[in-house]
């Protein structure tokens, strides 16, 4: 299947992403939103959280963190808006503590939960395994 959507993110300061995507999951509402080839036009208001990029199997393929912010989806088009957006490949618990550190904000403060949540799950999982 073909690549339909042309997924953009935008930060202030830079285009953080811009690249074909079969599938976009974005954080909406407390929930998520699928961006689907041929979505009627849409103007959403994001929640922080990941927005996840799916191949032709649905499965995960890459992901970002992002402070929250806007997409407006036309003609197959996802453009997003954002103060803030991490690559989760590029990102840890030490960086997300170091850049809160630097300028405490609810984002960053959001990041940290997140790490130290996937490190207990790690340690659970573990655990479970003995």
């Amino acid at each position: 299947m073909a690549k339909d959507i042309e997924l953009k993110i935008y930060m202030p300061e830079k285009k953080v992403f811009d690249k074909k995507v079969f599938r976009a999951v974005l954080p909406y509402d407390n929930k998520t939103i699928t961006v689907l080839k041929d979505r009627a036009p849409t103007l959403l208001s994001l929640d922080m959280g990941i927005i996840q990029i799916l191949d032709e199997a649905y499965n995960t393929i890459e992901e970002w963190f992002i402070a929250d912010g806007m997409a407006d989806i036309k003609n197959n088009t996802c453009t997003i808006l954002t103060e803030s957006c991490f690559d989760k490949n590029e990102l840890s618990l030490e960086k997300a503590k170091e850049l809160n550190e630097n300028f405490s904000n609810p984002f960053y403060k959001w990041l940290i939960e997140f790490y130290e949540k996937q490190e207990a799950l790690k340690k659970l999982q573990k655990t479970s395994k003995i």
